[in-house]
């Protein structure tokens, strides 16, 4: 039996030898359209189980054999195991991704006139479209299709298939050079849109986290987006790049993130701490540190919310550090953090008006904070509005509910 006859034999089709192979993709449909108890094996190519899962229920219910894969690799070692009739690809995958893929198959003379549709959720515009089609793909389809509208696509799709044959891959130098060109921009593409994606949820996971720490005390609503905001002035403005700044805004962010393991009733006390709860609000900054030392993305930013409560002197906590040994975020941290404390009224204190808090910030500079520190922070407030340098303040005490 050869290979046209054993194609046929597997799909219940009735031919008379010699058959012409590109009748078979034709004598294929039309049975299958007029015979829906015929099986057309599909090769289901994507690394989300979930989205593999949807594809095979919907195919399953109209009688395909379904096979699958988890990436380009997997699903060209089960198209060489048993040909599919159809392949249905993800575009961004691990190991080898849906273009290559393509590529791969379309290279293969075996397989390369298997109808090879995407199913993708990342899409970048019609250049990602056009390339596909350029490669041999039969359709560019986005997910979330809805399963009936699906089967129906696919069905147009196959009908269009069957009346010619699949690109093959281009074979010129100039072809495969300008193939790369668009591939290369399509992949960054792809990239820098789950990039972004990430970025934006990891930035949605952490105002979570400032929302939830708001939450606790009345006392301190706001409280680490004003210091953010002001670290994030100190940082520009003492030269740092914006990546820099980037991290020292995130840090001082999360500085207090270490109080969702504080109780309560500490943070809103009205009355002066007593000496055994004044040492659990102090763990704040080490149980924060702690508790986001498994997130690699803030490994930089975790250094900065251990020691912003360190003083320049070394009398601070939790490892009494002074000067440079104390990191230079971390510093400016707690300039940030003292001066929004003393200008925001507290059960424990009256706020300070601008001036007055400038006159506190000048009196701990070189004990309690960094004085260079301190200079450009306090140069920056009087740059930014008029303010009135007569008060005089009173000293500064600092309290770690703040």
């Amino acid at each position: 039996m050869n290979q046209w006859e054993g194609a046929a034999e597997n799909h219940n089709i009735g031919v008379e030898k010699p058959f012409d192979p590109p009748t078979i993709n034709d004598h294929i449909m039309s049975t299958f359209k007029s015979k829906r108890t015929v099986i057309m094996k599909v090769l289901i190519v994507d690394d989300s189980s979930s989205d593999r899962s949807i594809l095979r229920h919907t195919f399953q219910a109209h009688g395909c054999e379904v096979i699958e894969a988890a990436n380009g690799r997997e699903g060209l070692s089960k198209a060489g195991e048993g040909k599919p009739d159809l392949i249905i690809s993800d575009a961004l995958m691990p190991v080898l991704d849906g273009f290559g893929f393509l590529r791969e198959i379309k290279s293969d003379k075996v397989l390369n006139s298997i109808p090879f549709i995407f199913y993708s959720a990342v899409y970048t515009g019609y250049d990602e479209e056009r390339l596909a089609r350029s490669q041999g793909a039969a359709a560019f389809l986005l997910k979330p299709m809805d399963p009936v509208d699906l089967w129906r696509e696919i069905q147009a799709i196959l009908d269009i298939s069957a009346l010619g044959q699949s690109a093959n891959i281009p074979t010129a130098l100039g072809e495969e050079e300008q193939f790369l060109r668009d591939y290369s921009h399509i992949v960054v593409a792809k990239l820098e849109e789950k990039v972004s994606e990430l970025e934006d949820m990891f930035v949605r996971v952490v105002q979570v986290l400032v929302n939830l720490l708001d939450a606790k005390s009345p006392w301190t609503m706001g409280h680490s987006e004003r210091v953010a905001e002001h670290a994030q002035d100190i940082a520009r403005e003492m030269g740092l790049d914006e990546n820099r700044v980037s991290k020292v805004y995130l840090g001082a962010l999360l500085h207090d993130i270490g109080k969702i393991g504080t109780y309560d009733t500490l943070l809103n006390k009205l009355s002066a701490l007593t000496e055994a709860e004044y040492q659990i609000v102090k763990g704040h900054p080490g149980r924060g540190a702690d508790a986001l030392e498994a997130i690699d993305q803030l490994k930089d930013v975790i250094p900065m919310i251990r020691y912003h409560h360190e003083k320049y002197d070394g009398t601070g906590y939790p490892d009494h550090l002074k000067y440079d040994e104390i990191p230079l975020a971390a510093r400016i941290i707690s300039v940030a953090d003292t001066y929004d404390s003393i200008t925001v009224t507290r059960p424990y204190r009256v706020a300070l008006d601008t001036g007055n808090a400038i006159a506190e910030l000048r009196r701990s500079a070189g004990s309690q904070l960094d004085p260079a520190v301190v200079q450009v922070f306090i140069k920056f407030l009087e740059n930014s509005e008029s303010t009135d340098l007569a008060g005089k303040g009173s000293e500064l005490h600092e309290n770690p509910r703040s």
